[in-house]
């Protein structure tokens, strides 16, 4: 029995080793297999199938075209209950609006992104499923609308957020970029700054694991920054019509250029210093409209219509030239920049603003509101610009408000009426008052406000408000249909600046580009009105110039377009500051610019001759302002006066005398400002002008233009009979021929 018991736990332990045994055994070599399996294959890439959240996709399919049809025509209104009926509505009525956005006429597609733009408190899910039925095309109309949702666009591609996570030294990739450019399009510059900021280059090149050696004293950022700085002046340089003809172009877009700029925003996000170098490059790359894929398919769309929302004009006007370029309604070469409006408008514009500023200025730099000051510095010499700054719209700020509207409307009109009543005998006069005029003409008004509560009103609302380019911010609100456009270029005061040799140009160069930039932006079809500051003017005047002595009609157009030239101390006979003695000028070096503006130069005086010619011929309407008084130049605050009064004075048009220095000529403290109110009152008659001239021409000039071209073609048909007959002597039939031939004309 004890025998037959031993037998039986002995076959147990036999059959449970030989089991046991194969388990580890098969145990053993499937480690073994999934550890050499592990070392050839990376199995981190399962992981991307472990996701709570559904992962979108940019996607280019043809057969997504036939199911958003099928959507379309579907009609789902079986399930009960109004909040399943709302839900199924609202989903049908965004995948009609988004199939009116890629097959509908131009008044249906605007129509159908101003809907879906205004669709409000959506869930995240129903804004992911438009995101991913968004096109390229529909994308950026629907980015370049008001007030659209973000949501709505799709964030860059996975792998590019997961590198954005990593330590990964990006200058070190755009570092390769700027070197194989510079292969390809050798510049001086770009070398400089290969040298200056990556040593021994060459040697690293070689080396695949070599670390991109940088000073001390600068970050990662800070790198990054002057690298997109420096394709951003290789690109501006050496940039084309299209990217095909671009070398450089089609080197960074194989090189991986748009997901590294989408990674460095994410990397560094809401940074205003990296978005703005970023779109800087995005700006050159956005002419060519075969980059749009890229732009689309790497985020950088959904990246644009959240910078053109930004309170920061660069970083909104920059974007929204790259999405007007994107989206072909206009192609703004590099140097133009888009102030207003910055969204696609339902109207078209009827009069074009063209701001041009001077010598070491800029778009966001010369046309900025007069600085906020509360009292003027005491010294020998007087300045407009104080140290003492104050903030005026911390008082006042309890204001009480009603409940009943109604209420409030009342007790609003009952302190209008008292203000006005209060103010009948007194005058608002308004800021930076001549101290001389000349051909002022004589139904000019005086200089006090007729809507003096507004005034005030306005006065208030603009200290407070302070602004970066007041023609931006303030003339849409007091006129309608306008583009504002500022011409960007550089320029230097002394040579010992750093500075690119290529971009060393004349005032003749600057107004050649200027030009051609123009003409790209449709500039010429509609009213133009110059603002220009010190030699600003200077290029205007020479584009106009070269302009009306070209025979292109496409020139021709900014000659007759043209309606006003407001100056801003422009020097037109030149300026003092290029004739300095000889020991100042050792010192201060003064750059190819500064030489131009020698004073009663051959060059400026036979162009201002030549001006003065076309702007009689042309019925320009032209005002100057001089400045009187001194600008502190450099640290020593050394009193320097750039444009003297009677270089300002254009000799003709009004002309004013202004106490204020040369960098505050062209800078109002308010919309009180005569710096101002001159520039909306041109802007006003010029659009009442613009209005009936639309008017006239839909009836009288219409009939004239008819009658001419007819006259014209019935003289060409007879020009040929008449030189056959009048050697023959018929002068019967020659006059019987007119007759008939203008008889029938009439009665038809």
């Amino acid at each position: 029995m004890f025998q037959d018991r031993l037998k039986y736990m002995l076959n147990v332990l036999k059959k449970a080793s030989i089991v046991s045994g194969g388990v580890f055994i098969i145990f053993y070599h499937l480690k073994e297999t999934n550890k050499r399996i592990g070392n050839i294959i990376n199995t981190n890439v399962l992981d991307v199938e472990k996701k709570f959240t559904a992962e979108y996709i940019y996607i280019d399919d043809p057969s997504y075209e036939a199911a958003m049809k099928t959507q379309r025509d579907k009609k789902s209104f079986n399930a009960l209950g109004f909040s399943r009926i709302w839900k199924t509505l609202k989903h049908s009525l965004a995948w009609r609006l988004l199939w009116l956005c890629r097959h509908g006429n131009k008044e249906q597609r605007n129509v159908a992104l101003d809907q879906l733009a205004a669709f409000k408190n959506n869930k995240i899910w129903d804004c992911l499923k438009i995101a991913q039925a968004l096109d390229k095309n529909t994308a950026v109309l629907l980015a370049r609308t008001f007030a659209c949702d973000l949501r709505y666009f799709l964030p860059p591609p996975i792998h590019i957020r997961k590198a954005a996570n990593t330590s990964e030294l990006l200058s070190y990739k755009l570092r390769d970029m700027i070197s194989h450019v510079q292969a390809l399009n050798p510049h001086s510059c770009i070398q400089y700054f290969l040298s200056k900021y990556f040593l021994n280059i060459q040697d690293q090149m070689i080396e695949v694991d070599s670390v991109p050696a940088k000073p001390d004293n600068i970050n990662e950022k800070q790198l990054c920054i002057l690298c997109l700085d420096a394709l951003h002046h290789h690109l501006f340089l050496f940039h084309d019509s299209t990217s095909d003809e671009n070398s450089s172009v089609a080197a960074l877009k194989e090189l991986g250029i748009f997901p590294k700029l989408a990674e460095l925003m994410l990397r560094y996000r809401n940074d205003s210093e990296i978005d703005f170098a970023v779109l800087k490059l995005l700006t050159v790359l956005s002419v060519y409209p075969s980059l749009l894929k890229d732009f689309y398919e790497n985020g950088l769309i959904g990246e644009l219509a959240r910078l053109i929302k930004s309170r920061d004009i660069r970083l909104a006007s920059s974007s929204a030239v790259c999405l007007a370029n994107l989206s072909g309604e206009y192609h703004y070469k590099p140097g133009l920049y888009l102030l207003h409006p910055l969204y696609r408008t339902k109207s078209n514009h009827n009069c074009d603003i063209l701001l041009v500023h001077g010598l070491r200025g800029g778009v966001f730099v010369t046309w900025r509101q007069r600085d906020k000051k509360c009292a003027e510095p005491v010294g020998i010499i007087e300045v407009t610009v104080s140290d003492v700054e104050c903030d005026p719209c911390e008082k006042d700020n309890l204001s009480k408000t009603y409940f009943d509207p109604e209420l409030q409307q009342v007790l609003e009109d009952l302190k209008e009426l008292d203000d006005e009543a209060l103010l009948t005998n007194l005058e608002v006069v308004l800021h930076d008052i001549p101290i001389s005029a000349k051909r002022e003409p004589s139904s000019t008004k005086q200089y006090t406000s007729n809507k003096k509560r507004l005034a005030l009103i306005q006065e208030d609302e603009d200290k407070c408000n302070y602004t970066h380019c007041w023609p931006k911010d303030w003339l849409p609100q007091d006129c309608d249909s306008l583009r504002i456009l500022g011409f960007n270029y550089w320029s230097k005061l002394s040579e010992w600046l750093e500075g690119c040799p290529l971009k060393n140009a004349d005032i003749e160069s600057r107004a050649e580009e200027l030009g051609s930039v123009l003409i790209d932006a449709e500039v010429g079809k509609k009213s133009i009105v110059w603002l220009a500051h010190s030699m600003g003017g200077l290029i205007v005047k020479k584009l106009l110039v070269d302009a009306a002595q070209k025979s292109e009609p496409r020139f021709g157009n900014l000659c007759q377009k043209t309606k006003a030239v407001l100056f801003y101390s422009t020097p037109h006979k030149g300026s003092a500051l290029a004739t300095m003695p000889r020991a100042a000028a050792a010192i201060l070096w003064p750059s190819q610019d500064v030489k131009q503006l020698q004073e009663n130069s051959p060059v400026l005086l036979k162009m201002h001759n030549e001006f003065i010619k076309f702007a009689d011929l042309f019925n320009w309407e032209t005002i100057s302002f001089a400045e009187t008084q001194p600008t502190l130049v450099t640290a020593f605050k050394v009193p320097v006066h750039f444009v003297e009064s009677f270089s300002a004075d254009l000799g003709r048009g009004v002309f004013y005398e202004l106490p204020l220095d040369h960098l505050s000529i062209c800078k109002p403290a308010t919309r009180q400002s005569i710096l101002y109110t001159t520039v909306l009152d041109v802007l006003l008659r010029v659009s009442s002008c613009e209005v009936q001239l639309k008017h006239t021409d839909s009836h009288i000039l219409r009939l004239i233009y008819t009658f001419w071209s007819l006259v014209k073609s019935k003289f060409g048909l007879l020009k040929t009979n008449l030189e056959d007959n009048q050697g023959n002597g018929n002068q019967h039939w020659i006059e019987k021929t007119l007759l008939h031939a203008f008889t029938d004309d009439v009665i038809t």
